[in-house]
């Protein structure tokens, strides 16, 4: 985007009184930085819109009025997204309307609709300015708009090491500008940092630092986390920092126990490359998972956890405790820990694909690499919900979105809301019955092979990106051999340990495993890791807080048993 002078609010009703008002209201707290426009003709404002587009002038929010004697508000917010993609979209909804509630609510379902704005809105500072807020706080984010950067790369377009640091950068959101070697402002940072660009890539901070392919917890470090422990012991460690690892983490903390949150890459998880979440609880409108994630570790660091960038390598017991190795050559004993680490990718089995890793093919949602997609073909390859909000995001900046899944259906794997966001985006394709068997292209992805299982036929398809989400594999392949696993992997709990209730062999205490507690006692497991784990964001939140509750039992065993 390259449009010049303030973004713009854009309002249409057809009560030019309202508008005014709503109009000076907005300009009284958002006239500083956006400009305020108003239309009462849907046409009209329509090709204003358009008008706006073609001068690539910014439109941050698209303000509609729910009933328009020529254009329904809902129809004009979906011309209008059509227009300006990222632009929030907001229906001033009538007060106490039953009917057009629903039809309002169906249209968020739909993904038509952000916020709702009801009139009256007094006071403005309660009603109508937080929401518009949130509008714009998106926006923002999805267009990267251009600010104070923490650190600034040069780095090489494109490949795989460059994907590799700015997706870890903007998951952590750490606010990162990104420049090729040889373009002027690369070769000024290169200049200025001392280096020749013949060591790649390189990086840039705020207070002039410098860093040549750094390490994460070199990064770590640089940014203010910690790269190592700085107890030898700990009331609770937490291994995994996703939604299940941060709830235990704030439960953790909240209640006063010493708490250690090991992670090796990124605080989210897997949730935290998620776009939009639109089914978490106190999120009537959404939430993303990287704004999601960032809150909740806010949080859990305010209560005293301490988060530490490494990864656990080794679990053993020791006098009745945990001692955890580090892959950077620390070691802790904990007297509780949850196991929260998660599943990795499962691999996509096709010639071509490991090759062009980084490359144009990735694997997860790659939230990162969304705006170099801009008005380019891309392929998503999975039908659960992952895949089903990675193709709505990408949607917002691809010219098309492919779908690829192998079974006859997305509604067996995939949430309802989100299979019918996807049939109602124009630009987004969905291929059952098919699976890729190639990719090639000359140090990037050009093409793809795909083949119709229905109709034996195989085809070549132009593709400048694929995002792999066909499952995963628990993250339990660095444990102990003692931590009884399902055929799949998954850590085994409570009950599932042995359905007669009786302790595994070798189990000490007088008692049976406590509900989430694994084979071994004082270790617990939370989250995708868990067998039976339900594998949605408000049920891994849960299961770190419960298995915090259930470790307090075990705790109290410790501190009434004589060491």
């Amino acid at each position: 985007m390259n449009g010049a002078g303030p973004p713009v609010l854009f309002m249409v009703g057809d009560d030019q009184k309202d508008l005014d008002a709503l109009r000076q209201a907005l300009d009284r707290r958002f006239g500083a930085d956006y400009r305020i426009v108003a239309e009462t003709v849907p046409a009209r404002a329509l090709s204003v819109l358009e008008t706006l587009r073609d001068r690539d002038e910014h439109v941050a929010a698209v303000i509609a009025e729910h009933r328009m004697p020529k254009m329904s508000g809902e129809a004009f917010l979906v011309r209008a997204h059509r227009l300006h993609p990222f632009a929030g979209r907001a229906l001033i909804a009538p007060v106490f309307d039953r009917p057009a509630e629903q039809a309002i609510f169906r249209g968020m379902a739909l993904g038509r609709i952000d916020m709702i704005l009801v009139r009256p809105w007094d006071p403005a500072d309660h009603w109508l300015y937080p929401r518009i807020g949130v509008l714009l706080d998106n926006w923002v984010q999805a267009t990267e708009q251009p600010g104070v950067s923490a650190m600034r790369i040069v780095a090489e377009p494109g490949a795989p090491r460059t994907h590799e640091l700015l997706d870890l950068l903007y998951r952590n959101a750490v606010p990162v500008q990104s420049f090729p070697p040889d373009s002027p402002e690369g070769r000024h940072l290169l200049e200025l940092a001392g280096h020749d660009g013949q060591q790649v890539p390189v990086c840039v901070y705020f207070d002039g630092r410098v860093q040549a392919d750094p390490s994460v917890p070199q990064i770590a470090e640089a940014m203010g986390f910690h790269a190592r422990p700085e107890a030898d012991h700990y009331d609770m460690t937490v291994i995994g920092g996703g939604p299940a690892g941060l709830s235990a983490a704030l439960s953790s903390a909240s209640e006063g126990l010493h708490t250690l949150v090991l992670e090796p890459l990124t605080t989210g998880g897997q949730a935290g490359t998620t776009s939009m979440i639109r089914n978490y609880l106190g999120f009537p409108y959404g939430v993303g998972g990287r704004g999601l994630t960032m809150l909740a570790r806010g949080q859990a660091l305010l209560f005293g956890a301490e988060l530490v960038f490494d990864r656990a390598v080794g679990l053993d017991v020791r006098d009745r405790r945990q001692l955890i190795t580090l892959a950077g050559g620390s070691e802790v004993t904990s007297d509780a820990t949850v196991l929260s680490t998660g599943v990795r990718y499962r691999r996509l089995r096709a010639p071509g694909v490991e090759d062009l890793l980084g490359a144009g093919v990735f694997y997860g949602a790659a939230l990162c690499e969304a705006p170099a997609t801009r008005g380019q073909p891309v392929y998503i390859v999975g039908a659960g919900n992952s895949a089903g909000q990675a193709a709505l995001h990408l949607a917002r900046y691809a010219e098309q979105v492919t779908i690829v899944a192998r079974g006859e259906t997305l509604s067996s794997t995939m949430s309802t809301y989100l299979v019918e966001q996807i049939a109602h985006q124009r630009n987004i394709t969905v291929r059952t019955n098919t699976h890729i068997t190639r990719a090639t292209g000359a140090g990037r992805l050009e093409q793809l092979q795909l083949h119709d299982a229905a109709t034996c036929r195989t085809e070549q398809a132009a593709a400048s990106a694929l995002f792999i989400l066909i499952g995963a594999h628990p993250c339990t392949d660095w444990l102990p051999a003692a931590l009884a696993r399902d055929p799949a992997g998954y850590l085994l709990t409570g009950p599932d340990l042995d359905p007669n209730r009786q302790p595994p062999r070798g189990w000490p205490p007088a008692r049976c495993p406590l509900p989430m507690e694994t084979s071994i006692p004082g270790v617990f497991a939370a989250g995708d890791v868990r067998h039976g784990s339900t594998k949605r964001v408000a049920a891994a939140v849960g299961e770190g807080a419960a298995a915090v509750q259930f470790a307090h039992q075990h705790l109290d065993e410790l501190a009434d048993r004589p060491r």
